[in-house]
């Protein structure tokens, strides 16, 4: 037999490798991983019992992420590009390249200025951006009157389970 399912207790190959040695399984039958696990086996058997180190994360955050984000919390999400052409540039990526070029050439003091002459020059070579609309919210919320209300609404589910069982409890009748 294969022994205990619990994977404290060897690892999927050796559980595998048992089944197709006790007749359990049939050797034609064996996953496609099998063949590759015994011809290259980890320098660690993963087992439960190994103690693993916990590193933290680091958190990366390169440059254009910043750009990256600005450009999206103004302009939006842009309109989809076509992802089967290994030449084509999202507009957020030529953003940050021409940023990039303006950035290099140092005429601009403040972000905000650079950011803003990016736009401009992505705009003269042809690139529609639009700024993001954002939606007013309102304080008050108008509340339809009973008249206007759609009487499936009022329905509860208390009200629904009555009536479904009224109905087969007619039909058995």
């Amino acid at each position: 037999m294969a022994g205990s399912r619990l994977e404290k207790f060897g690892t999927i190959f050796t559980r595998v490798r048992d089944l197709i040695r006790g007749g359990v399984m049939k050797y034609e039958e064996r996953p496609l991983w099998y063949d590759v696990y015994a011809a290259f086996p980890p320098r660690d058997p993963p087992l439960a019992e190994r103690s693993y180190d916990i590193k933290p994360v680091r958190r990366i955050l390169y440059p254009e992420d910043k750009i990256r984000a600005a450009f999206y919390k103004t302009y939006g999400t842009p309109r989809p590009m076509d992802l089967s052409d290994p030449d084509s540039v999202s507009e957020c990526q030529k953003f940050i390249l021409k940023y990039q070029q303006l950035e290099r050439l140092g005429k601009y003091q403040e972000d905000a200025e650079l950011f803003e002459a990016a736009a401009r020059a992505l705009q003269r070579d042809g690139v529609v951006l639009k700024k993001r609309q954002l939606k007013q919210v309102t304080d008050t919320v108008e509340e339809p009157q009973e008249s206007q209300r759609d009487p499936a609404l009022n329905i509860r589910i208390s009200d629904m389970i009555k009536e479904a069982l009224q109905k087969t409890e007619t039909e058995k009748l």
